[in-house]
């Protein structure tokens, strides 16, 4: 299986995060208040579910990349590394995702040369559970020099409503005209 993470990219994992408004994976954040170091904000959200508030400096639509398998999804989220090593084992994946990982190196570059504290990056799917979190939970192994860096998950944990999904509903709106 291809490794999901590029050989030039060094990774670390990280401390916990302040951030209560969102899920948080402790493996990666590093604390804010022990240095001065700005930070970059990587946030997974569902599309379906709205927009992120406050809105991200950058947002990275990856809907168009193909879902893992039914199978693999299946009781599992983008948090697990079975889920992301069968989503990065496309090459569409890993050739998005190198672009995303530039583009957000080029733009805390630009952020830091203007003095910027924070930059808030956020990377939607249809729902917010599997591949915007594989790909969040990616680039939080991703070194970006001089960077804290916080991920966070608004939508992995978000409960379908009454065993259908928010897709399943609108199907039926639609087949009623409303």
């Amino acid at each position: 299986m291809t490794s999901i993470r590029d050989p030039e990219i060094s990774s670390e994992p990280e401390g916990p995060s302040n951030d209560d408004l969102l899920f948080s994976n402790e493996n990666h954040t590093l604390p804010t208040s022990n240095n001065d170091r700005p930070t970059l904000h990587l946030t997974s959200f569902g599309y379906r579910i709205g927009p992120l508030f406050p809105t991200p400096d950058i947002t990275f639509d990856i809907r168009a990349l193909p879902n893992p398998p039914k199978s693999v999804r299946t009781g599992r989220t983008g948090l697990s590394q079975t889920l992301r090593e069968g989503f990065f084992a496309d090459e569409r994946v890993q050739r998005r995702f190198r672009e995303i990982c530039a583009r957000i190196k080029a733009h805390v570059e630009e952020a830091d040369a203007r003095g910027r504290r924070m930059v808030r990056v956020g990377v939607c799917c249809e729902i917010g559970r599997h591949r915007s979190v594989a790909v969040v939970e990616e680039l939080g192994h991703v070194r970006f020099e001089g960077w804290n860096v916080v991920v966070g998950h608004r939508d992995v944990h978000r409960v379908k409503k009454s065993g259908r999904s928010t897709h399943d509903h609108r199907r039926a709106n639609y087949a009623d005209g409303t």
